[in-house]
């Protein structure tokens, strides 16, 4: 008895889903009967033919769209993987140091005041040797504040980065000042605190090491020494000249130079004095590696961003 009941629910479930697909037909052929309808779908190969053929004009073996559509989809693809890996799990976002909050005029102050505290103190020591014949300050600041080989070999490897911020001569110390001044808040701005005094530190750290190397080695002069921080300013105005190369520069102060041009002739120009011995107080071999390292910052910067 149950078995008999079970079958006759079966086939009425069985006639209930032909009555609602039958319905589903009926009211399908009554769509298709309507001449809207009949009148769009003869319509529907004759559009789809215009589209064809405008499509194939000006085209080889690959129709307009389906190249429209491998172009977009390849540029699609492309921006993705950017953002991929600009927000990719690897390299986590740079958290903000105390540097970057700070204002950035205060530390292009604070350095210009710096070079300035320093040109004071060679002054101060001039003065006092000429007066009362004591060179003990003098003493002091050519065994801290000048690069050369005595000092390097004897420990004071801090004279690397303490040559960048003195200065004996005011014209050398404006014509740097006044040309930091100038620069860095720009180079600033682009790579932030923290990064710019990278770039300022990496630029006086190769000037000094690029005068020794060369000055020991190429010149064989082991006494002289160097100091200015014109290698740190040349590699400020290096990375500034390649990411901005249309920037016009005004030579002297003077002259308009666009920056893709002024920066390869200061660098041949320095390479060239280097090379041919020119007996000239400028430390052109240091100027040489402050534009390298500023240049190298530079491409190393794009090649994090790729």
């Amino acid at each position: 008895m149950s078995k008999r009941c079970l079958h006759v629910f079966h086939r009425s479930i069985i006639q209930s889903k032909c009555n609602s697909r039958l319905a589903h037909c009926n009211t399908l052929f009554q769509l298709n009967s309507s001449p809207q309808l009949r009148l769009f779908s003869s319509q529907l190969p004759v559009r789809f033919a215009q589209f064809q053929t405008t499509a194939s004009i000006g085209t080889g073996s690959l129709p307009a769209f389906l190249q429209f559509a491998r172009t977009q989809l390849r540029n699609a693809t492309h921006r993705d993987l950017l953002r991929f890996r600009y927000s990719s799990s690897r390299r986590p976002p740079r958290r903000p140091n105390w540097l970057d909050s700070i204002n950035g005029n205060v530390i292009v102050v604070a350095i210009l005041a710096i070079n300035g505290g320093v040109f004071l103190l060679w002054q101060s020591a001039k003065s006092t040797y000429q007066t009362t014949r004591d060179p003990t300050l003098w003493i002091f600041l050519r065994d801290n504040f000048l690069v050369n080989w005595q000092n390097i070999t004897s420990g004071r490897v801090w004279t690397l980065v303490t040559s960048c911020f003195s200065h004996e001569d005011i014209n050398h110390a404006l014509f740097n000042g006044i040309s930091f001044y100038f620069m860095a808040p720009g180079v600033m701005q682009a790579l932030g605190n923290s990064r710019f005094l990278g770039l300022y530190f990496l630029g006086g750290i190769a000037s000094s090491v690029t005068s020794l190397v060369w000055n020991r080695f190429y010149k064989h002069e082991s006494n002289l020494s160097s100091h200015g921080a014109s290698g740190a300013m040349l590699a400020t105005i290096a990375f500034y000249t390649c990411a901005y190369p249309r920037t016009t520069f005004l030579i002297f102060f003077v002259v308009p130079c666009p920056a893709w041009v002024a920066l390869p002739g200061i660098l041949a120009f320095d390479v060239y004095r280097s090379v041919t011995d020119a007996r000239t107080t400028t430390d052109v071999a240091g100027h040489v590696g402050g534009i390298l390292s500023g240049i190298g910052f530079f491409l190393w910067r794009v090649a994090l961003r790729r």
